[in-house]
């Protein structure tokens, strides 16, 4: 059986320290260009394989990073994986990426798993559905790990977080359907309890509190397409000969705007004429819809790659700021239009 090559071998034929090699296999970056071709060819010669717990034994490190995230499916949080993945590879760093399925049970139960596997960090969107912000358990995790929360911020817990200004996009929001001249405007909200739901409700109430406007409506959808198309088909019928019927909607994310376009186009109900629809989040097809979702972006491929920033500073004892907080942007497409009183 032939030998199986060593670290020594490889430094050995590329003419560099051990020390070296680690760096390359580690941290690429922080090495020169013709070093790291080197020790590359070297590795390649060799068929070489780095034992990476080994490796990682004197400084106690895996060079695994969790991400615990609510729903795969969900394009958003696809978009922030890569963010994750792209920057993680750069560093040396490899992702297991598992999914709550916003369940409180589920997420305690891959903390204990990636704690387990003795990740050097985890990236955590926590889960909506919750009967109390953190069973005891799970705090006493908490304070094991080296933890970086992204979007969902929980109450009276200092982790640090990367999250987008959702009171600021909710604002702009409700602000941009008050200049187009509605003053019905209804809220469909996501996972009661959030605090990402609950900062977007602030933005849309602040809004209309702004032009003195009481009426206000709102309409839970838990930020899922299916279940905002369910509501709007079961309560619209219900509205639409009252003094209820909204002649605008502010959807809490844009899969509940797209759910509120589909339910609209069955019930014959043009968009934008009879009712006006702006999401939040501008996923990629969102400009695909019919008509073209008008929406508020967010960086989500940006926010994945700041909580890995800020988890490597955190690894690294390095200082941080406890919240990044990043912009959003207004998207004007198609699906608003002026309301002529």
């Amino acid at each position: 059986m032939k030998k199986k090559s060593t670290i020594y071998d490889v430094a050995k034929i590329a003419g560099v320290s051990p020390s070296t090699i680690s760096r390359v296999m580690n941290t690429p970056k922080i090495v020169a260009e013709d070093t790291r071709q080197k020790v590359m060819n070297a590795v390649k010669e060799l068929a070489y394989i780095p034992n990476m717990m080994a490796a990682s034994m004197p400084r106690r490190r895996t060079n695994y990073i969790g991400l615990i995230i609510p729903d795969i499916t969900n394009i958003f949080f696809s978009n922030l994986v890569r963010g994750v993945q792209d920057v993680c590879e750069k560093h040396g760093y490899a992702v297991l990426v598992v999914n709550s399925d916003d369940s409180q049970e589920k997420e305690g139960r891959y903390l204990k798993l990636l704690y387990s596997r003795r990740v050097d960090g985890v990236i955590l969107t926590v889960a909506g559905y919750r009967e109390e912000e953190f069973l005891e358990e799970e705090l006493s995790l908490l304070k094991k790990m080296n933890i970086v929360l992204i979007d969902r911020e929980i109450n009276g817990v200092t982790t640090p977080i990367v999250k987008v200004n959702n009171f600021g996009g909710a604002y702009t929001a409700v602000k941009y359907l008050l200049t187009m001249g509605h003053r019905k405007i209804m809220y469909l909200a996501g996972i009661e309890g959030t605090k990402t739901n609950q900062e977007r409700e602030k933005g849309y109430l602040a809004a209309l509190r702004e032009v003195h406007i009481n009426w206000k409506k709102e309409l839970a959808a838990d930020f899922r397409l299916d279940t905002a198309y369910q509501k709007i088909m079961h309560h619209w019928p219900q509205l639409k000969n009252s003094d209820e019927l909204p002649t605008a909607i502010f959807a809490a994310n844009d899969l509940m705007a797209i759910g509120a376009l589909k339910a609209f186009a069955q019930l014959k109900i043009r968009v934008p004429e009879d009712i006006s629809i702006i999401g939040f989040d501008n996923i990629p097809f969102s400009d695909c819809t019919y008509p073209p979702l008008t929406t508020i972006a967010q960086p989500t491929y940006l926010m994945g790659q700041k909580a890995v920033e800020t988890l490597l500073k955190v690894i690294d004892k390095k200082k941080i700021k406890k919240s990044v907080e990043l912009e959003t942007e207004l998207i004007e497409r198609d699906s608003v239009s002026r309301w002529e009183v």
